[in-house]
């Protein structure tokens, strides 16, 4: 059982589970390259996926270049 627990510990530690975020760091990097004309490395954009879109309709600064925030109106109530 040890053995298969330093395995386990080992293969998440080299292969880390997938992101669920993939789609996000796409829509990212293109908010990037439309305000500054640029192309940011991937490491810069997994660290900002979240910044990117936990901002409550803030301005977010990534690798310098100031994007808006990328998360909707999602707390609206329709109908009020």
């Amino acid at each position: 059982m040890r053995r298969f627990t330093i395995a386990l510990a080992l293969g998440l530690t080299l292969f880390p589970l997938p992101q669920a975020h993939a789609g996000k760091v796409a829509t990212v990097k293109q908010a990037v390259r439309e305000k500054c004309s640029k192309d940011i490395p991937i490491e810069i954009l997994l660290d900002s996926v979240v910044r990117a879109y936990d901002c409550h309709n803030q301005e977010v600064t990534i690798a310098s270049c100031k994007i808006k925030c990328l998360k909707g109106d999602s707390g609206n109530v329709v109908g009020q």
